[in-house]
């Protein structure tokens, strides 16, 4: 009896020893379970989803690539170049265009003059 426990408790024995063991090769590919990809990215595409808040933060908030384009001082003078190359133009929309850059140039001359006036101050 002692031999039994003592068998049954002996450090060089495997499962293979006590359950019925078959060797085997490892499964094709084909026949493998899927992994979690697939779920991990149907998530990712849910979380992803366009919804009202996204398309407004997007129109609001257009990616741009290069932040120079948004200085205030390239701005105005693209306005500068845009109505100088529209100020003979004979069609009455373009016309009206450039009155209305003028306007905003005039603008934005004036309110350099007040934050020019007020830095002094």
């Amino acid at each position: 009896m002692e031999n039994t426990i003592q068998g049954a408790f002996d450090l060089t024995r495997g499962i293979q020893d006590i359950l019925p063991f078959e060797q085997t090769a490892l499964p094709d590919r084909a026949v493998l379970a899927p992994t979690d990809a697939p779920r991990a990215a149907l998530l990712d595409g849910l979380y992803a989803a366009r919804n009202c808040e996204t398309v407004i933060s997007a129109f609001l908030r257009p990616s741009v690539r290069n932040l120079e384009n948004l200085s205030p001082e390239r701005h105005c003078r693209s306005l500068r170049r845009s109505r100088d190359a529209l100020k003979d133009a004979d069609d009455p929309a373009v016309a009206a265009l450039c009155a209305l850059l003028r306007e905003n140039c005039e603008s934005m001359d004036l309110l350099e003059s007040f934050r020019g006036l007020l830095l002094a101050g």
